[in-house]
């Protein structure tokens, strides 16, 4: 099998690491080289900070942001005022929890899925604990997918927020969201959902996945430089939301204990934006948008469905969850019982410049089912090609035969 694209030599590590194997992209994606000199080019000519001054470098830093956000609302079918720049998705799903009108709606209940990563989970943990709300987790059946009629017990008239994202981590299982959306739309429920690990690598959009508020990492899948998060919210609900965190520009006046909040998107954004990693997104978007008229998305199925069938096909290697010829997540491990520890499968393999990920994955209530050690997480994207896999396997076949 030929994989369809070839694109290594976009991406500067390869310069550097000609041999390697990059397979924790659902982590960190690497960044395209033209998205580095977009970073590097900003830092260079403008550095000044948006909306906060009326001389040139300031306004061409206010024009650049704007061009970004046009440019992702584009890219992701939807209007630039419900896309806002977030520090990460901690700061945007607290500010936004914080922010949620509790009292006046009469909610006192947040559900989560088993499946959230800790950006999620954990936030919004801390959030019912300092606001006194009450929280219900929806387990999931063993392979990891989502129980709907658990859900459908766990959402009432007292729930405020529903988080479930759309690809979980570790697993990659592929979340029922439409089906998700019609439980909370029947209670007039929020639904939050964690887009990160399906943007860029599939054909959704935060505005496609029936969410009322999505978020993302620029730099999972959309190959952002590090150091950014991605919000999208329903437009009615926008504008009427009061974000938790607020300064900066999020706010139009201010005076002496009182102020006015500004009008969406600027009210969600608080604080200095990180306008060296927004100036490469609007790089990288313009590169997703090229390899994808390459055939991007048709060369990711093909490579999904070979990582299954190859990894499907080696004795002794456990994969987790419910994997299809789709997934661009697989998790696994060595031998049941007494087989080879995850990390010591991610040292192994980092001797052959084969790069995973290892471990519980920041999602302990997900994976520890599967094994309380944790896994072995590999991720895909763009850049990878057939041969990687199969010097994956290779690798992992080598593991097992001299040490299991």
């Amino acid at each position: 099998m030929t994989a369809t694209m070839n694109i290594k030599a976009d991406f500067g590590v390869y310069d550097v690491e000609p041999e390697l194997v990059y397979l924790d992209s659902a982590s960190t994606t690497l960044v395209p080289k033209v998205a580095v000199d977009a970073t590097r080019s900003f830092l260079s000519s403008i550095v000044s900070s948006t909306r906060r001054g009326a001389y040139r470098l300031a306004v061409d830093a206010s024009s650049m942001t704007e061009d970004v956000r046009k440019s992702l609302a584009d890219f992701m079918g939807t209007e630039k005022e419900q896309v806002s720049f977030q520090k990460s998705i901690p700061t945007a799903v607290a500010s936004f929890a914080y922010g949620f009108n509790w009292k006046g709606l009469n909610r006192k209940k947040i559900v989560i899925a088993q499946s959230e990563e800790h950006s999620i989970l954990v936030t919004l943990l801390r959030v019912a604990h300092i606001l006194d709300l009450q929280v219900e987790t929806v387990l999931l059946f063993p392979d990891g997918s989502l129980d709907l009629s658990n859900l459908d017990q766990a959402v009432d008239a007292e729930t405020g927020i529903v988080a479930v994202s759309h690809v979980t981590v570790g697993a990659g299982v592929r979340n029922p969201l439409q089906e998700v959306a019609q439980i909370c739309k029947e209670h007039e429920t929020v639904l939050l959902t964690d887009a990160t690990r399906s943007m860029g690598v599939t054909d959704a959009t935060l505005s496609s996945l029936q969410a009322d508020i999505a978020v993302c990492s620029a730099n999972i899948g959309l190959m952002a430089p590090p150091g950014l998060a991605l919000q999208w919210i329903r437009k009615d609900l926008g504008e009427i939301h009061q974000p938790g965190v607020l300064g900066g520009s999020a706010v139009a006046n201010v005076e002496a204990g009182a102020f006015e909040i500004a009008l969406q998107p600027d009210k969600f954004e608080s604080g200095i934006l990180n306008l060296p990693a927004i100036a490469g997104l609007g790089a990288s978007l313009d590169y997703i948008r090229e390899i994808r008229n390459q055939g991007q998305l048709k060369h990711m199925d093909i490579l999904a469905a070979h990582t299954f069938d190859t990894l499907s096909d080696i004795d002794n290697l456990i994969l987790y969850g419910n994997p299809t010829k789709n997934n661009s997540i697989f998790g696994f491990n060595i031998g049941n019982g007494n087989g080879i520890n995850c990390h010591e499968v991610a040292l192994f393999l980092d001797e052959s410049n084969i790069a995973v990920r290892s471990g519980l994955v920041c999602a302990h209530p997900l994976i520890k089912p599967f094994s309380e050690e944790g896994l072995v997480q590999i991720s895909l994207h763009a850049y990878n090609t057939i041969e990687d896999i199969n010097r994956l396997a290779e690798s992992l076949r080598m593991i097992i035969k001299e040490l299991l």
